[in-house]
């Protein structure tokens, strides 16, 4: 049977391109990583990945707007043949980097933002950076014309829904407000797993706050994000979507899992749920990677999907490249 290439052309170069950030969210917890890959081997990933068919990247961390340089990386991912590039941002420094990231060849920002009072926000984040972010929102929106908000709700910041519902009437359908459901990111939640059920909400509970807004109507998921659902409120303007991320441990499917996973250690894979898929690109030549990437794509378009449940079991590791213990070695 012929290999499927459609399936790459829907394939998302998923790059957490440094572990930085300059929050310190409450449920986060960034951890810094001593061995990220150099600029070298990220472009070396790219080039790779571009040959093997690979048209689209989303671009996360830790912060990308930290990474140094990065305007120019996402111009040579283009030029590399790269059609599609996101991003996914705190927007604390985006709106000051917005116009040179399209010029560079960005193409859709999704702004991640839990509260919209100030001093809840410095309460989540550590800092007193909100006016920022709103001036990103805004930015990005008259920029590329439109933009995603990512809310992760929990039970101290649920009572926000209402607010950020009113917040994008003035927006319409160029705002999209995602709510997520919270997952055990960082060592805390695993060590304390009473205190993670204390904060979380579950899709059912977020869905039937939309509807005492209005009737709900499905909106189609256009996004790489396959179990995402989206809806339009009868009567408000903007489009609302939730992210089942703990609760819904979604069957893996070659056809509607997009994402091959980078990093910030320089490991690639095409799943996340298992490391016997991971490979390091780290001190190889371009020659190498361009056959490892190949095999790689290769083996997500083939690869018997039969049993495979997607768990967010690795988080701290593609965002941060912390090592699971004896899994895997990183430096």
């Amino acid at each position: 049977m012929p290999i499927q290439t459609s399936l790459r052309d829907n394939y998302t170069l998923r790059i957490s391109v440094t572990s930085h950030c300059n929050l310190n969210c409450v449920y986060c917890n960034p951890v810094i990583s001593k061995f990220e890959m150099s600029d070298d081997d990220l472009i070396k990933i790219i080039k790779a990945a571009a040959l093997a068919g690979v048209k689209k990247i989303s671009w996360t961390g830790g912060e990308p707007t930290v990474k140094k340089g990065l305007a120019e990386i996402i111009k040579t991912a283009r030029e590399l043949g790269i059609q599609k590039q996101s991003m996914t941002t705190n927007g604390v420094l985006f709106y000051k980097k917005a116009q040179e990231l399209k010029n560079a060849g960005l193409t859709r920002v999704n702004i991640s933002l839990d509260t919209l009072d100030a001093a809840e926000y410095k309460s989540i984040t550590k800092r007193d950076a909100l006016p920022y972010v709103l001036k990103s929102i805004e930015t990005g929106i008259n920029i590329f014309g439109k933009l995603k908000i990512n809310h992760v709700v929990t039970r101290k910041n649920i009572h926000t829904i209402p607010q950020f519902i009113d917040f994008a009437q003035q927006y319409g359908d160029r705002l999209t407000i995602r709510f997520l459901e919270l997952v055990p990111c960082n060592n805390a939640s695993e060590n304390d797993k009473k205190a993670f059920n204390a904060e979380f909400v579950s899709k059912d509970e977020i869905k039937e706050t939309l509807k005492s807004f209005g009737k709900l109507s499905n909106y189609e998921n256009t996004g790489d994000v396959p179990k995402s659902i989206y809806y339009k409120i009868d009567g408000k303007k903007g489009i609302f979507g939730i992210n089942p991320n703990h609760s819904v441990n979604y069957r893996c499917d070659r056809e509607k899992c997009p994402k091959i996973r980078v990093s910030p250690t320089g490991f690639v894979s095409n799943c996340t749920t298992n490391l016997k898929f991971c490979r390091n690109f780290k001190g190889i030549d371009q020659k190498q990677a361009n056959e490892l990437m190949e095999k790689i794509v290769r083996e997500k378009e083939t690869r018997n999907y039969k049993g495979f449940l997607h768990k967010q079991k690795y988080y701290d590791f593609w965002r941060f490249g912390v090592p699971p213990k004896n899994e895997l070695k990183v430096d």
